[in-house]
This record gives C-alpha cells, structure tokens and sequence, in this order.
C-alpha cells in the first residue's frame, strides 16, 4: 500500500506524532509525506519519503502560498504525481482544507487531534476548516471514545490510540537522577491547559511539602500569570521552545506530571512521561484520563480544581513507593496500549475498510 501523509507543522508536538506514525506504518507499507519547508527531518527514518513543498500552514504562508498559484499546481501536480492509495491527513488546516476538492478521487482519512477549536485559537478558519474535512473525509480518526462521541457526523469514525513517545528516551544523553520534589508542567502555554489552577495549588503543596519544585517548560504567554509563580526557591520557569534534546532531562529530573487541562481532546505529554516511568496527575476533561488508570499509572482529578490538584501532588511527593509503582505501571501501559506496533495495525485497517468502501462504490 502506497500511504501519502500530509501535515502543516513544522515542529512541536505534531510533528513528533506525524514522524512516529510514519514511521511504523513504513516498516510494512510505502509512505510518503508532504510538509511545510523547514520541518524538522530528525525524527523520521529513511525508509520514510519526505517531501518539503511551499504550504500554506501559517497566515504569511497561507496568502503567499495560495497568490503564487503555481505553488498550488506544484502541490496538487505532487500528489498526482505519487497517485497514493490513500490520503492521511494529521489534522485539519484552512489551506488543506480548500483543496481538497481537488484530491477527492484518492481516499481520505483525517486523524481529529482536538474535536473542538481550543479557547484563545482562531476559530474562524478552524471551524470552516473542520466542515470541510468531515464533508470531503472517507473517515476520521480521534484519539479516544469521548471524542467520538463529540462528532455528530455521518462519516465512520474510528477509534486509535495516541501512540507512545519512547523515541526520546533513546535520545544520546547522559542519564540524569529525579530530583525528588519536581513537579514538571510541560508544553505551549496556552489558556485551555488550566495553569492557573496548578499555580493556585502551589502554596498547598509547599507547604505540605516544603521541599517541592514546580518546572514551568514551555513556550507561551505568561503574562496573566506572573503574579501567580512561587518564589524562586519553589518554581523555575523555562517559557521558550523546548528542543527535541532537552526534553529527556526535563522528564527524568520529574517526579511526576501534572496536566492541570480546563478542556481539550488528547495530549502527547501523558505517553512521554509513560515513557520516563512517570506517573501523571491529570483532570477529567475529554479523552485524556481514558489513557489513565485511576491509582495505577496515575490521578485523575476534576478540572478547575486546585484543591483537588493539590491533594494529588502531595500523595504522590509524599508516598515515594506508591510514585515509582505507578511510574513502572505507566511505562508497562504505554508498552501494551500505545505502542506503535497497535496504532500501526488499527490505522491499516482503517486504511483498508475506506480503500474497500471506495472501490465498492
């Protein structure tokens, strides 16, 4: 099976996704992605074709790219050229979105990383972007039964794993000793991911625990929440992009990982701390506490709560035992129910049934 990926992003998260997903579905099948110019090669593996081509993933690209019509041609003029027995695109985008009336005679089938547009995102272009794709889409992939249920669509959905990030801790680095009392809090800054309750429970937790540190890593806004930081003793706030390369020692250094999240679908945090045998304090919100077992691989608690937030932390800082059994029982989960090996054999059914379905029309 000859398998086109396409992608807006450059870097980040998605990226990673895309990469890994590509990846094992290249172990059996040919794969070939299309992607923005200046997309981070380093994680994907040579049997994977990667094709950077002028894309309208961003606004400036978006109007550049689209009024140089022949960049365009050349995209539309590619995916002919490699005449893929199905389409897979990770994650809706405007620009994808508007030509895919012209890409309809090859299956499609778009993996629903977030069901809704997140609070603070431009929801404009995302909604039109989304109708499109459920109109023109064979089928959808999401990440969790909570987000099926959230599209009231007529298209087959199917239910697929986030898979796991094991790759980055294989990453070349010295390995690096927890520092007993981190709490890591990982990723964009963005409102949706509930930072304020996680900063509101601070006080509690220090002083419960007095020896506890909050690892603020990621890039973002955070300006509404300098008032809010402890004190240099308690916090140390990295807000930049984190590279590929810090985020092992990050992870290794942590006790545990808090999602303190006031909406969302999926995360990819929850499988990279799995991967680091952390255990994760995440709320109840979307499909996220499906990936964890209540007391086993973490806690689940509810959203905009920092009472709750706080209570979890401090069982955790404070039962040393209970923290690393959860850690194993992460890792032993992400091994069972996140590998690539279970995404690759699901998504290639899916695959499969749209490829059938279109052939039997």
């Amino acid at each position: 099976m000859k398998i086109l990926i396409l992608t807006h992003n450059i870097a980040g998260g998605m990226i990673h996704y895309t990469s890994q997903l590509a990846n094992t579905l290249a172990e059996e099948h040919e794969v070939v992605v299309i992607a923005p110019r200046g997309v981070k090669r380093e994680t994907f593996q040579p049997n994977v074709r990667l094709l950077e081509l002028d894309l309208g993933n961003i606004v400036k690209n978006f109007i550049k790219n689209t009024l140089i019509f022949t960049r365009v041609i050349r995209f539309l003029r590619t995916v002919r050229e490699e005449d893929p027995d199905i389409i897979h695109v990770n994650g809706y985008s405007l620009w994808f979105s508007l030509l895919l009336p012209f890409l309809h005679r090859y299956p499609i089938i778009t993996t629903i990383h977030d069901v809704n547009p997140h609070t603070g995102s431009r929801q404009f272009d995302q909604t039109i972007a989304r109708r499109l794709f459920f109109w023109y889409s064979d089928a959808l992939i999401v990440h969790g039964e909570w987000a099926k249920k959230q599209l009231s669509v007529s298209t087959p959905i199917y239910v697929i794993p986030h898979g796991d990030y094991s790759f980055f801790s294989t990453c070349e680095g010295e390995e690096v000793a927890e520092e007993v009392g981190t709490i890591l809090f990982f990723g964009r800054i963005e409102d949706y991911k509930g930072l304020q309750y996680l900063l509101a429970a601070m006080p509690e937790v220090v002083s419960g625990y007095p020896d506890a540190r909050l690892v603020i890593a990621g890039n973002g806004d955070m300006g509404r929440y300098m008032l809010l930081l402890p004190d240099e003793s308690h916090c140390t706030l990295i807000n930049r992009f984190i590279e590929d390369c810090e985020i092992p020692s990050l992870f290794m250094k942590a006790s545990m990982v808090v999602l303190p999240y006031i909406e969302g679908t999926q995360t990819g945090v929850v499988p990279i701390a799995y991967a680091f045998h952390k255990p994760v304090i995440v709320t109840d919100i979307g499909s996220i506490p499906e990936v964890v077992e209540q007391g086993k691989t973490g806690l689940i608690v509810p959203s905009h709560d920092s009472a709750a937030l706080a209570d979890g932390i401090l069982k955790l800082l404070r039962n040393e035992p209970l923290r690393r059994a959860m850690g194993d029982a992460a890792l032993r989960k992400m091994k069972r129910d996140l590998s690539w090996e279970t995404v690759r054999g699901k998504t290639v059914i899916a695959y499969k049934s749209v490829i059938e379905d279109r052939q039997c029309r």
